[in-house]
């Protein structure tokens, strides 16, 4: 449905950079509400666009090309955008967590293997894991003692 949406998108401001091909200047607000600002598209080029988000947010901008490459250049710009949202969600999802890297290590055999990870935990799964490795320690040191 994005890829849709995305065509969609890139299509109308295609139409747009054709309907007001030698225009300097043309503006509109797209079926998704954002608003499209095409600058300096005279000779069969655009200058440039700039789009800002229904709640007008400006989220992107590109420079230069050709009238006929306009839809290619907004399913760009549209994938880019959909990429943003993409991290923003993950950044929202991830609000509270802490960040870990472990590092787990397989020492025996001929050559020693270790791997990092990184994990996303709540405070108390942190908790929960800050004890565990401590236990793990308290083991691997009195088993070292004890050989």
């Amino acid at each position: 449905m994005a890829t849709d949406q995305g065509s969609a998108f890139a299509a109308e401001i295609a139409r747009l950079a054709k309907k007001y091909r030698g225009v300097d200047r043309a503006q509109t607000t797209t079926k998704s509400g954002h608003t499209i600002l095409l600058t300096g598209m005279l000779g069969g080029n655009v200058g440039a666009i700039d789009i800002t988000t229904p709640d007008g947010h400006k989220v992107r901008r590109a420079d230069g090309w050709k009238v006929g490459e306009t839809y290619e250049v907004a399913k760009f710009l549209w994938d880019l955008m959909e990429q943003d949202k993409a991290r923003a969600a993950e950044r929202e999802r991830l609000a509270g967590l802490k960040s870990v890297s472990i590092t787990s290590a397989n020492a025996t055999g001929p050559a020693s293997n270790r791997k990092t990870s990184r994990y996303h935990l709540t405070p108390e799964q942190l908790a929960q894991l800050l004890t565990l490795a401590e236990q793990l320690a308290a083991a691997n040191a009195a088993d070292t003692v004890a050989e």
